[in-house]
């Protein structure tokens, strides 16, 4: 269902003190928030502005994949970061996000979400919001980190393409409640700032530990296929560099810098 617009007047309102929410670039129809939010860092744009639109006509998912977009119906949002991160540790802030999204969406619901490495939320299993890092380093540090997000919202499973009907689902579908969208990415601005204030402040380890909260696998065999092949193991959580920890047949520890996750079921 399509619903009203975002308001960036009312997110800006909500939102009067953070830091991450500069400036809302606010666009009807982009071809990816990823690629507008990438021309305005290279223009110089500030930390904590935001690109927003109400439809995406390439929405970029990970490994190349496209993100369902359509018009006014979810939120699609991308924010410019320049932290203070060797370059080697951007992931972390694949996983900061990933914890600010999935405390966003636990409180529009009555069901706890579950992260699944590195960067997807599900909800019964099935996928509510995505995230998207993309960076741009010199050899010493980091230039700007694009963080691009995706959340179903107002997403009826009848509208969902059949090739993701079964896997996907929204808080519209749990609830059966139409979200007021400018509520939720003003919520989920405030939930990033406080996350990426943490991260700054306190490092990975207070980041880490929340992640692992919301990460149901640990202890579980799992299939990762990976860009090159596949591997398995039990999953053991993640390090200081966001890789996944597999425990292989030999008992040897195994770090995944990329790729799928898949429980193995017996």
């Amino acid at each position: 269902m399509a619903t009203e617009a975002i308001s960036p007047a009312e997110i800006h309102k909500a939102l009067s003190s953070q830091r991450l929410c500069k400036n809302i670039h606010y666009f009807e129809m982009l071809e990816s928030t990823n690629i507008t939010a990438q021309k305005l860092a290279r223009q110089g744009a500030l930390e904590g502005e935001i690109v927003v639109a109400e439809q995406q006509t390439h929405g970029k998912g990970r490994l190349g994949r496209n993100w369902s977009s359509p018009p006014r119906t979810n939120l699609y949002l991308s924010l410019i970061l320049r932290p203070k991160l060797l370059p080697a540790h951007t992931p972390q802030i694949t996983l900061m996000a990933a914890v600010a999204v999935a405390d966003t969406v636990a409180s529009f619901l009555p069901m706890a979400p579950e992260i699944k490495w590195p960067n997807d939320i599900l909800v019964q299993g099935k996928k509510i919001a995505g995230i998207l890092t993309e960076s741009s380093c010199d050899s010493e540090r980091v230039l700007f980190v694009i963080l691009g997000i995706g959340v179903n919202l107002n997403y009826s499973k009848a509208r969902m393409p059949e090739t993701i009907r079964d896997k996907a689902t929204s808080l519209l579908e749990l609830t059966q409640r139409p979200v007021d969208r400018s509520a939720f990415a003003a919520r989920l601005i405030h939930n990033l700032d406080q996350c990426y204030g943490s991260l700054e402040k306190s490092g990975f380890p207070g980041i880490s530990s929340r992640w692992e909260g919301y990460f149901r696998l640990r202890g579980k065999q799992v299939r990762v296929e990976m860009p090159d092949g596949h591997t398995s193991g039990k999953a053991l959580g993640i390090d200081m560099d966001g890789a996944l920890i597999l425990e292989g047949k030999g008992g040897d520890p195994e770090r995944i810098l990329a790729g799928d996750v898949i429980p193995i079921t017996v």
